[in-house]
């Protein structure tokens, strides 16, 4: 038999091999949780995925449907929906919004090419003086410093010289962290908050009114923009000063759209001077090719935004471009 010694050795050397046991138990327990949890969450993440598409879908046919000649707060696209009961304890919410009844910050930049044989060729970038005097225009109608409109140009423009109130490369290099300008066009209306002025106030402040499109598309939708772009328009008129539609509450403009877009873009031509309706027509329309589908799916206690950016192209409409979480 062995002696008290030797079984008190046995006895410590069962309770370590007991206690390893109960951590290796313990870290399989808890990877194999971990694993299932990841798993669990892929699952949901594509689900979502595949609902947003589904909503996407939906989203083209309704804006297919369409075939009116003007684009208002009426239309059937644009009304709320309902919450959907996609699968028990799965619910699917979406909307479409307008973005072509923003400013979009893209427009501040004008490419033109020197080159008759090759667009391509010769590119020459410059500052776009009539969307400038709008964006500065709606800063100071929102109560913002219109300098900040030179920070914009210098984030967008690819060349190396400051305009007189922004900043090039050797501006952001002097930033905790040091960066350099983009110098193409923005994607996010949220790459904003990377230039100097535009601290998260600011920018909360100006998000609702502005939008970040491609270059190409330079007009604005009268019939579904708010107070302040329209009286942002009128930058590039004479009465620059023209204050009328920022004094509405956006429940008092939805009331005077009616079933009708108001204002419409002749009157606004009509309101004026002769010698500005030109770049005002360049800069207005009455139809939206450009939308933005927001799908918020809940899967039990998870939440998923799914950020769509939808085309419209005649009786075509699809998804673009997407984003998850975030604008």
């Amino acid at each position: 038999m062995p002696r008290a010694g030797e079984r008190g050795v046995i006895l410590l050397s069962a309770l370590i091999l007991m206690a390893l046991a109960a951590v290796v138990a313990a870290a399989m327990f808890f990877d194999t949780g971990l694993a299932a949890r990841r798993a669990a969450t892929a699952f949901a993440m594509e689900e979502a995925m595949q609902l947003g598409q589904g909503a996407e879908a939906l989203a083209a046919y309704a804006l297919s449907q369409d075939t009116n000649q003007t684009d208002t707060p009426q239309d059937a696209w644009a009304q709320p929906t309902d919450p959907l009961q996609a699968a028990p304890d799965t619910v699917l919410l979406a909307q479409l919004y307008d973005l072509q009844g923003r400013f979009n910050i893209n427009t501040l930049v004008s490419v033109t090419t020197t080159s008759t044989t090759n667009p391509t060729a010769n590119l020459k970038y410059s500052r776009n003086e009539n969307a400038y005097k709008v964006f500065t225009r709606l800063l100071a109608l929102l109560q913002i410093d219109p300098s900040l409109a030179d920070e914009v140009v210098d984030w967008i423009d690819p060349d190396v010289t400051p305009q007189p109130q922004g900043g090039e490369d050797s501006l952001y290099m002097s930033m905790d962290p040091p960066h350099l300008t983009a110098n193409i066009a923005v994607t996010s209306t949220s790459e904003l908050m990377q230039l100097p002025g535009f601290t998260r106030d600011v920018y909360l402040k100006l998000q609702p009114h502005i939008t970040a499109l491609p270059p190409s598309v330079r007009t604005i939708n009268v019939c579904m923009a708010d107070g302040f772009v329209l009286d942002a328009l009128y930058a590039v008129t004479k009465d620059s000063s023209h204050s009328e539609y920022s004094l509405l509450t956006p429940q008092q403009l939805l009331g005077q759209r009616g079933g009708d877009c108001f204002p419409s873009q002749q009157s606004l031509l009509n309101e004026a001077d002769a010698s500005s309706r030109t770049a005002l027509r360049q800069m207005t329309t009455q139809r939206t090719n450009w939308f933005q589908l927001q799908t918020v799916v809940r899967i039990g206690t998870a939440e998923f935004d799914l950020y769509s950016l939808m085309y419209r192209n005649g009786r075509t409409a699809r998804a673009v471009a997407r984003t998850v979480g975030t604008e």
